[in-house]
């Protein structure tokens, strides 16, 4: 679920929906095996210190480091296609509103070029990035709609003769579909090394002592 401008929960379909959820709680799952001792929330919502409207968080991590109580943002990204520059700019704004230190963007098909560059300057809020491909659920087969009652209207949808679930090969149709938007969006440019120090240690990264940054 993301924000719209005025603060409100945008809806998705509920196929979306549950999609991007099942993605969000095993980055939850995720970030809660990096550290036992902090505390993870899935789909938390908090109040903009500057803005005052409510903020929907993917997952909120609080932890203690370093005698340091410390509030990470997690943000999920399951798009086909490589994270822009803006997706990072609304990241960091919404950091900066909620007064967050860290904030940790991950996405299933990477991050461009400029999204790269942009995050790794970014010192207060600190933004770590994870191109996490392995956790994309399986995308759900839509139900097809009932048919109308009126028998002179031929229904959009043919009679279901099953009443099991979809076929394995409606599976992997879209899935092999869903697959190749992301190969067709990840072929645009090469992938980008960070210019500053990088870290794939979460508590280096929450130390400040260098960019997380995993491809």
């Amino acid at each position: 679920m993301t924000n719209a401008v005025n603060g409100r929960p945008k809806k998705r379909k509920p196929a979306d929906a549950a999609f991007w959820l099942a993605y969000e709680k095993r980055v939850a799952a995720l970030v809660k095996a990096l550290d036992a001792n902090a505390s993870i929330t899935h789909n938390e919502i908090r109040v903009g210190a500057l803005s005052g409207v409510p903020r929907q968080l993917d997952a909120l991590a609080v932890g203690s480091v370093a005698g340091q109580k410390l509030n990470v943002v997690i943000e999920a990204k399951c798009y086909g296609r490589r994270v822009s520059i803006g997706t990072v700019d609304e990241f960091i704004g919404k950091l900066l509103d909620l007064g967050a230190a860290r904030g940790i963007l991950y996405a299933a098909g990477g991050f461009t070029t400029g999204a790269v560059k942009r995050a790794e300057r970014a010192l207060n809020p600190g933004i770590g990035l994870e191109h996490l491909a392995n956790l994309i659920p399986p995308r759900p087969v839509p139900e097809p709609k009932p048919r109308r009652d009126d028998e002179n209207r031929l229904s959009r949808f043919p009679p279901n003769i099953h009443d099991g679930p979809p076929a394995a090969h409606e599976y992997a149709r879209l899935e092999a579909h869903y697959l190749r938007v992301g190969e067709r969006a990840l072929t645009i440019e090469e992938s980008y090394r960070p210019s500053v120090p990088t870290t794939d240690s979460y508590r280096a990264f929450l130390l400040g002592e260098a960019f997380f940054y995993k491809a």
